[in-house]
C-alpha cells in the first residue's frame, strides 16, 4: 500500500484541504494571514498561482509556530510542491505539527509511520498512534484507521470495522468518512446493503461540509433520480460545480451530459473538451470515452493514434470502468 496513495486518498477536495495554512516572521502578517496568503498563491485565489511562494509562506508561518502551516509545510516537501522533494524534511514538519498538538497532524503521522517515508517504518507505532488519537475523539485519526482496516494495511482486513470507524468520524463531523459512506451505500459495498437514499443523505452531508466529490456525486444522484426525486437542471448544476472546481470523474459525467444532451443540448466537442480535462485529471472512464471520440472522430478530428494511447491509460489505471457514458 503506498503511503502518499493513502494521503491523496484521505484529501478533501483539492490538495488545500492538507496543504494549506499559517505565516509570520518578517513580512509583519499574522501566521493565520500568510497561511491564508499561501493558500491563495497555492490555489491561484485571487493571484496567479506560484507554489513556490506558498511554499514560503507556510515556512514563515510554520516557523512562528502554527502547527497547520507544519503540516502544510510538510505535505509541501512529500510531494515537491514549490519545493524540492525530501521525505525526511516533511516528516520532521509532521512531526512538529503533531508536538503542538496539532489533530490532523497528529493522526497523518501514522501514515509516515506505517510506510517508512522519511522515518524507519514502524506499523505498531502507527497503529498505537492511531488508536489512541481514535479513543481521544479525534475523527482524522478514525477516518485514516477505518481506512487501513478497509484495505488490510497494518491491521487485519476488516470492512465492517472500517465501516464502523467511519460512521464514528463521519458523526465527528469528517467529510471524508461521509462521503465514503455516501459511496459503501450507493454501491452496496463494505458489508453495507445498497440504499441509495441513504447514499444521498451522506453525500448531501459531505457536499454541505465542501466536498466537491461528494457535489458531483449527489448532482449525478439528481440528473439520474437515483435515491431522491429527478432534477436534472439541478443535477447538472451540481456536477458542473463538481467539474469546474477540479473533481475527475465529475468533468467525465459533464462530458457525459454534453454528449448524449443531458440537461443541455447535444454538443460532441463540449463533451471533448471535459472528457479531455477528466482523462488529464486521471479519471479512467473519461480517459476511455476520449479515446472513442478520437477513434471515431466524434467531436474531434479522428486521431488513431491519440485514441489507442488514451485507450492503454484507461486499461492500465487499474480500475474497472463502469462502461461508457456511465
Amino acid at each position: 500500500m503506498n503511503g502518499k496513495k493513502i494521503i491523496k486518498w484521505l484529501v478533501v477536495g483539492s490538495a488545500a484541504a492538507i496543504l494549506l495554512s499559517g505565516c509570520g516572521g518578517s513580512t509583519g502578517m499574522s501566521a493565520d494571514s500568510a497561511n491564508a496568503k499561501g493558500l491563495a498563491y497555492l490555489n491561484g485565489d485571487g493571484v496567479s498561482p506560484d507554489a513556490a511562494k506558498a511554499a514560503e509562506l507556510f515556512l514563515q508561518a510554520a516557523e512562528a509556530g502554527h502547527g497547520e502551516a507544519m503540516m502544510n509545510l510538510s505535505t509541501c516537501y512529500l510531494y515537491g510542491t514549490g519545493v524540492e522533494a525530501h521525505p525526511e524534511i516533511a516528516f520532521g514538519w509532521i512531526q512538529k505539527a503533531a508536538d503542538a498538538g496539532y489533530p490532523k497532524a497528529r493522526a497523518y503521522i501514522s501514515i509516515f509511520h506505517i510506510q517508512g517515508i522519511g522515518t524507519p517504518e514502524n506499523q505498531e507505532k502507527a497503529i498505537t498512534l492511531l488508536q489512541e488519537e481514535s479513543a481521544a475523539g479525534n475523527h482524522h485519526a478514525m477516518a485514516i484507521l477505518a481506512n487501513y482496516y478497509e484495505v488490510g494495511a497494518g491491521v487485519p482486513l476488516d470492512p465492517a470495522k472500517a465501516i464502523e470507524l467511519h460512521r464514528q468520524a463521519a458523526n465527528h463531523g469528517n467529510v471524508l468518512s461521509m462521503y465514503y459512506l455516501g459511496r459503501c451505500y450507493s454501491k452496496g459495498i463494505a458489508g453495507v446493503a445498497q440504499n441509495h437514499e441513504t447514499a444521498v443523505m451522506w453525500y448531501r452531508k459531505a457536499a454541505d461540509a465542501g466536498s466537491l466529490e461528494a457535489t458531483g456525486k449527489l448532482g449525478a444522484c439528481y440528473a439520474m433520480g437515483t435515491g431522491v426525486g429527478k432534477d436534472v437542471d439541478k443535477g447538472l448544476g451540481l456536477i458542473r460545480e463538481a467539474a469546474e472546481g477540479g473533481d475527475a470523474d465529475s468533468m467525465h459525467n459533464l462530458g457525459v451530459c454534453h454528449e448524449r444532451g443531458i440537461g443541455v443540448p447535444e454538443d460532441p466537442a463540449e463533451a471533448v473538451r471535459w472528457y479531455r480535462l477528466g482523462a488529464e485529471a486521471g479519471c479512467p472512464e473519461a480517459m476511455y470515452n476520449l479515446s472513442t471520440c478520437l477513434a471515431n472522430g466524434k467531436g474531434v478530428e479522428k486521431n488513431p493514434a491519440e485514441a489507442e494511447l488514451w485507450r492503454t491509460k484507461a486499461n492500465e489505471s487499474g480500475t474497472p470502468l463502469r462502461g461508457r457514458n456511465s
